[in-house]
């Protein structure tokens, strides 16, 4: 998902602004009573929102539009729109996702209603992946993202190992890393949106994964390199799983130390963090070690 700098930019001394139908939708979630009123005043809200103006994201299934600094709605390129009938999402299994801001709330027939993922417009950067965004907008954006602390990408890899472990027989889910637009700089964290994909393979949210929204061969190396050790030193404090990238994607890992200008291929990291990981040190001089070699790299 392509997410949009988002117009009609209200200045930061201000009250954000929650327009009737967003005050009204939060007191159906809250009580399930007036939901065909609810429906009826949506059916205008989608009538003037749904235009390039108000559009803040473009993605392969879908496209978001904004309706004021709380909510959007999410309109999908295959169905044709229907506003009949409305319908809470009481799915709570992804709720414990700190960085995800992409659930579903409530849908109007097959429209999505969603919290916007930052309410301060002033402080919103998208990952960018240069091959479909371009090289400028990869240096911005690898900059920006380079100068978030080590907890915003610790906080990512907590999600992508929390997402390991939510599951149901033989399914298994995972966030979208092959969008990096899907991954949002918001003040001094990092937020995703769009969908979760559904797999069969276990364990899915891994190093490879984690590395790949961010690392590509353009850009500045010392930037890439700065994230490159966050995310490595991120995965570590969360014990992300990364035999399957060593097993199956080394040929890319590879790829990506070296755009990171890392002075050890994958399979050096792989054995040093594996051997640091499996010893019988006790959890802080583990830490200090893997900080210690990672910041060598």
């Amino acid at each position: 998902m392509e997410i949009r700098p988002q117009k009609n930019y209200t200045p930061a001394f201000q009250a954000y602004y929650k327009s009737p139908f967003a005050k009204q939708f939060e007191k159906v979630l809250q009580t399930g009573e007036g939901q065909d009123e609810l429906v009826t005043k949506f059916k205008k809200v989608f009538t003037e929102k749904k235009n390039a103006k108000d559009r803040i994201g473009i993605g392969s299934w879908g496209s978001v539009f904004r309706i004021d600094d709380y909510y959007v709605f999410k309109v999908y390129h295959n169905q044709k729109p229907e506003l009949n009938g409305f319908k809470k999402n009481n799915n709570r299994k992804f709720d414990d996702l700190k960085t995800y801001s992409g659930k579903v709330l409530a849908r109007i027939g097959n429209i999505e209603l969603i919290k916007n993922v930052t309410r301060d417009k002033n402080k919103f950067t998208e990952m960018a992946k240069p091959s479909d965004d371009g090289i400028p907008r990869y240096l911005r954006a690898l900059k920006e993202f380079a100068s978030l602390p080590q907890k915003a990408f610790d906080n990512l890899a907590m999600d992508f190992k929390k997402l390991n472990e939510i599951k149901d027989p033989n399914l298994f889910y995972r966030f979208d890393t092959n969008n990096p637009n899907n991954f949002i700089k918001v003040g001094d964290d990092i937020r995703i949106v769009d969908d979760i994909d559904w797999v069969p393979t276990e364990e899915p949210n891994d190093l490879f994964n984690l590395l790949r929204i961010f690392i590509h061969k353009e850009g500045d190396s010392e930037f890439k390199k700065e994230i490159f050790k966050k995310c490595l030193i991120a995965s570590e404090n969360a014990n992300l799983p990364m035999e399957a990238a060593h097993k199956y994607f080394k040929k890319f890992m590879d790829e990506m130390c070296q755009f990171a200008n890392s002075k050890k291929n994958f399979n050096e990291i792989f054995e040093k963090l594996t051997e640091i990981r499996t010893s019988n040190k006790d959890s802080a001089t583990k830490a200090k070690e893997i900080t210690d070699f990672i910041n060598e790299l």
